[in-house]
C-alpha cells in the first residue's frame, strides 16, 4: 500500500540553517552598526567643522569625543523635558506661527543647556557664547528638517493606495 518515506534531516541540514541564520544576523547587524558609525561620524566631523569655523579651542580630539558623549548625555535627559513641554504647549496654542515660535524657544533653550553644561564640565574645551548660540540654532534646524522629511515622508506612503 501506501509507504511514508522519512525526510532526512540529518546534520548537515540543521548545520545549513544554523549557518543560515547566523549570517543573516550578522550580516544585518553588521549594517546597523555602519549606519550608526556613519551617522555619528558625520555628527562628530560636523562639530569639528563648527569649532574650526568658530575658532573653539580644544586639546585633543580625545576631548571633544569626550565633550561630544557628554553633550548627548545630558542632551537625552534634557530633550525628554523639552518634548514634554513642547508637546503641552503645542496643545494650548492654535496659531502655527506661534507653535513654531514656542518649539523654537523650547527646543533651543534646553539645547543650549546641555552644550553649556557640557562645555563647563570639559575644561579641555572652551567654547564661545556666540558658538553655543549658533550650534543650537543649527541643530533645531537640522530638527525641523529632518521632522519636515518625515512627515512628507508619512504623507506620500499614506496616499498610495
Amino acid at each position: 500500500m501506501f509507504t511514508l518515506k522519512a525526510r532526512k534531516t540529518g546534520p548537515s541540514r540543521n548545520t545549513y540553517k544554523f549557518f543560515t541564520k547566523a549570517f543573516t544576523v550578522i550580516f544585518i547587524t553588521t549594517i546597523v552598526i555602519v549606519v550608526v558609525l556613519t551617522m555619528l561620524g558625520a555628527f562628530v566631523f560636523g562639530f569639528v567643522g563648527l569649532f574650526k569655523i568658530f575658532g573653539v579651542q580644544y586639546d585633543s580630539f580625545q576631548s571633544l569625543l569626550i565633550f561630544l558623549l557628554l553633550f548627548f548625555m545630558i542632551g537625552f535627559v534634557v530633550d525628554l523635558l523639552s518634548v514634554f513641554l513642547i508637546n503641552t504647549f503645542s496643545q494650548q496654542i492654535k496659531n502655527s506661527k506661534s507653535k513654531f515660535l514656542v518649539r523654537l524657544v523650547i527646543d533651543c533653550s534646553f539645547s543650549w543647556i546641555s552644550i553649556h553644561t557640557a562645555d563647563e564640565l570639559i575644561r579641555s574645551i572652551n567654547i564661545s557664547f556666540i558658538t553655543e548660540l549658533v550650534a543650537v540654532f543649527l541643530l533645531f534646524l537640522l530638527e525641523v528638517t529632518m521632522d519636515i522629511n518625515s512627515k512628507e515622508e508619512k504623507n506620500k506612503s499614506s496616499l498610495i493606495p
